[in-house]
């Protein structure tokens, strides 16, 4: 049975592009014996003539146009598939998916897919969102690389990788013309007259006394639980809505100058963003460090 060396091939198509045997060795960067040996080999493998010499210049018998023909076409298909491969070595290239709770579903998504379009190759970025509780899940059941949310420390399943990020402080964002609109260190008990709303805390919250489960309990107004940050920020600009957010979230909502930012005095938790990867289970691709170098850059 015959079996096609594609070194061999390639060597067929340099001679029958450059015409000469010379032209393609140097195009080739091997000896003409060598080049001359490599034919022999192919043309003893098939039983079969490929070439006829014309004066100085060698040409293609019919078998030999065939293999030409069809060389080409695996030839440039082998070219796709290493470059494809070195894209994907190189972090270039691949896929990923990603999961991002509620603040980096804001933060990040526009960032991430931008950056993508800008510095890689062919690439599948697939965003999914949810509370920390479903991308944990998510995670440790293989349905994503990399999952960015909130946790108030580190989980202790020693299949996980923790990267902190940097904390940020919980504050107040308000419309232009609120009550606390331009307070500095606003007390918890001055935000029991206004709604409040924020997002729901994942369960290593439910512990402490105070912040943000103490402000559920005493306040005597409306409290609103939502991962729709958006929408809260929507709400905020045309209501007395007190929206409870973390700093870097806030920033990002306060550039239409239609709502403000308020300080809190008395809520002691942050807002403690983690990348979580695994040690084993879902391996993450190249691409995946290139991801994590850019979220650190931008949040860490």
């Amino acid at each position: 049975m015959f079996m096609l060396d594609i070194r061999h091939l390639r060597h067929l198509v340099a001679i029958a592009e450059e015409g000469t045997l010379q032209k393609a060795s140097e195009k080739l960067h091997i000896t003409q014996p060598a080049l001359t040996k490599s034919m022999q080999t192919l043309e003893n493998d098939l039983d079969a003539k490929l070439f006829e010499r014309v004066g100085r210049r060698l040409r293609l018998t019919d078998i030999g146009e065939e293999l030409v023909r069809s060389g080409k076409h695996i030839l440039r298909s082998v070219r796709d598939t290493e470059e494809m491969v070195n894209g994907w070595r190189r972090g270039s290239s691949g896929q990923i998916t990603i999961g991002l709770g509620p603040a980096y579903t804001v933060l990040l998504s526009a960032n991430l897919i931008e950056k993508i379009l800008a510095d890689h190759g062919p690439v599948r970025l697939q965003l999914e969102t949810g509370d920390t509780d479903e991308l944990l899940a998510k995670l440790l059941n293989d349905k994503l690389h990399m999952a960015i949310c909130d946790l108030a420390f580190a989980p202790t399943d020693p299949d996980l990788l923790v990267i902190d990020l940097q904390p940020q402080s919980i504050v107040g964002l308000v419309r232009s013309g609120h009550a606390l609109a331009g307070k500095t260190s606003v007390l918890m008990d001055n935000l029991g007259r206004f709604p409040i709303a924020h997002s729901p805390a994942p369960a290593q919250f439910t512990d402490f006394s105070a912040g943000l489960a103490g402000l559920n309990q005493n306040n005597r107004g409306t409290v609103c639980l939502s991962n729709n940050y958006d929408a809260l920020a929507q709400t905020s600009e045309v209501t007395d809505l007190v929206t409870l957010i973390p700093q870097n979230l806030a920033e990002i909502y306060t550039r239409s100058q239609r709502l403000e930012i308020i300080t809190l005095a008395d809520i002691p938790q942050k807002s403690s963003p983690k990348i979580l990867t695994r040690k084993r289970g879902k391996p993450l691709p190249p691409i995946g460090q290139k991801v994590i170098e850019y979220i650190q850059k931008l949040h860490g």
